[in-house]
């Protein structure tokens, strides 16, 4: 509910405040007062989209704040803790600026916040219905929700069903895609893990290989120079033409030292040294033999040396920096491919589980069509006998529930249309076709009497919704208003004479030329000025003077004494 209303430099305000209650409230005062001026301002403050030709002229700002009485609206709780804005107390406060640049700032409790999030409180808070923008009944995708406001507990629990069957199924059918995404990008992965998985087994790849292979490279790439050399070092130790090798010459040495080594003990030392140094060149010698058969001028088997290594370098470029770590990618890869087959399975489970929540879901879906068009049907009559007492006799009503499983969502399976057809003889057709100002308000007016005791947005207000009325209906939306009233706070700019004596409190918006500018205010009346004003509506007082006065009061009393009744 809105409390209190601060309007700064809008327009003709330069400041106005007003403080709000419980009931019905009506602006009233002369044309061009300023009366809507107020709904302009609540309609900036709730984040509409506004001209900065609002700005009072010499004002760099325009300003409007709302302090609104949220206690049990557990959804604006909800929407201030997804803000992450603390709300300590059932007084929420709600600003708006702009500036001479159309900039505008938005704030929650003083703290500034983004206008999509900040309309969504403003639209929980206030109904705002100006001439020619009656905002959620005149939209076509607005119709299902005002039906199911309409509904009772039983009705209410249908929805809560469907709604949580919905959210299985979203949920279910969301792991579906993504099992079943994640199956496609499998058929590529698994082709892909294959084509490697062969690629690295059919290279028989061998832990140190490389080096082996690169020490038989070098070998056969060198054959020539290393025969050179493994020759020239047999020659001269055990092989030269000349009969002089290093092994003959040094078993020369030991038969000189064999023939004095008994002569001194260092002589002995001296042929033991010299034997083991022959038999070790011996043994050199045979090694050298031994290397020197195994090496071979092999061509074809330095290419194929050359090629296995080339073969191996490229597989070291995608898989690893040896046959060792190319041997752990197989691995990895073989793993891989195992919990692929584990997929398929899941797929099956999540597939049956998806079938399952559409059964619940629709099964529940179509027992909420029908509590729909049930409620449809009833409503119809409601509507049609409100009409006709706001003087549209002749009108014809329907609420369409159309079921069809296309139009599945967490709502259910159905279209709301609501179609009228306010004259006899013709056809039905939506209700924002219709064009009569005075049919749209009472319209409108039967609309919101439906759902006057439903939990919907607290606050309602309206422009003019008398235009196009008076007489005899004039008394009967009033009466309707107040009993609106009754359950939420309805805030209306009206000309009705008998609209402003049903209010439960009644606002003066008036306007004066102070030191060369025109500025208006806006007066809370108390039931002596309720009757001066009341009169002033109801025509010239100045002729009619005593009768007016009197037939205020009548009017003011028996006003009161309908609030009394109801």
């Amino acid at each position: 509910m809105l409390e209190h209303l601060l309007i700064r430099n809008i327009a003709l305000f330069e400041e106005a405040s007003i403080q709000f209650g419980p009931g019905l409230h009506v602006l009233t005062g002369e044309t061009g007062a300023g009366k809507s001026l107020v709904v302009d301002a609540v309609s900036f403050l709730c984040g509409a989209k506004t001209d900065k030709d609002i700005i009072r002229l010499g004002s760099e700002q325009a300003y409007v704040e709302g302090i609104f009485q949220i206690t049990q609206q557990n959804d604006i709780l909800s929407i201030l803790e997804e803000m992450t804005l603390e709300q300590d107390s059932d007084e929420l406060i709600l600003s708006r600026e702009m500036n001479r640049k159309g900039r505008s700032v938005c704030r929650v409790n003083g703290m500034a916040v983004a206008l999509n999030m900040y309309t969504q409180l403003t639209q929980r808070l206030i109904d705002l219905h100006g001439q020619h923008e009656h905002q959620s009944l005149l939209q076509d995708s607005k119709h299902l929700r005002f039906l199911d406001l309409l509904g009772d507990q039983a009705h209410g629990k249908l929805l809560e069903t469907v709604r949580a069957q919905y959210a299985l199924l979203s949920q279910g059918r969301k792991e579906l895609n993504q099992k079943k995404q994640a199956s496609l990008n499998q058929a590529e992965r698994i082709e892909i893990l294959t084509l490697r998985q062969k690629e690295l087994k059919n290279a028989k790849l061998v832990p140190g290989e490389e080096e082996a292979l690169q020490e038989e490279k070098t070998i056969l790439r060198n054959a020539d120079k290393l025969i050179q050399g493994m020759q020239g070092a047999n020659e001269a130790i055990q092989d030269a033409a000349n009969g002089e090798t290093a092994l003959s010459l040094l078993q020369d040495a030991l038969t000189s030292l064999d023939r004095i080594s008994s002569f001194n003990p260092s002589y002995a030392d001296l042929h033991g040294k010299l034997s083991s140094l022959y038999y070790e060149l011996e043994e050199i010698a045979h090694e050298l033999s031994v290397q020197l058969r195994a090496i071979n001028r092999d061509d074809r088997r330095l290419e194929e040396v050359e090629v296995r290594l080339d073969h191996l370098l490229k597989l070291q470029r995608k898989y690893g920096k040896s046959s060792a770590e190319m041997l752990e990618t197989l691995k990895a890869i073989e793993e891989e491919l195992r919990q692929f087959d584990s997929l398929e399975d899941e797929l099956q489970r999540l597939e049956k589980l998806v079938q399952e929540h559409e059964k619940g879901f629709f099964a529940a879906a179509s027992q909420l069509s029908q509590s729909r068009k049930k409620l449809a049907k009833a409503q119809e009559k409601r509507a049609e006998s409100i009409l006709h007492e706001l003087n549209m006799g002749s009108t014809r009503f329907q609420i369409q529930v159309e079921s069809n499983p296309a139009y599945a969502n967490a709502d259910g399976i159905d279209k709301v249309s609501m179609l009228i057809a306010p004259n006899v003889g013709e056809e039905l057709k939506p209700l924002s076709k219709i064009a009569s100002g005075g049919e749209l308000s009472r319209v409108m007016l039967a609309m919101k009497t439906l759902s006057a005791q439903k939990n919907e947005v607290p606050t309602m207000v309206f422009d003019e919704i008398d235009t196009g009325i008076s007489g005899k209906t004039a008394m009967v939306i009033a009466q309707k208003l107040w009993d609106i009233g009754r359950y939420r706070q309805v805030i209306c700019v009206s000309h009705m004479h008998q609209l402003a004596a049903m209010a439960s409190s009644q606002y003066l918006v008036s306007k004066a030329e102070i030191n060369g500018r025109t500025k208006a205010s806006i007066t809370a009346l108390d039931e002596g000025q309720r009757v001066f004003e009341v009169a002033k509506m109801l025509g010239d007082i100045s002729t009619q003077g005593d009768s007016s006065l009197k037939h205020a009061e009548v009017l003011l009393e028996d006003a009161r004494k309908y609030r009394g009744q109801n």
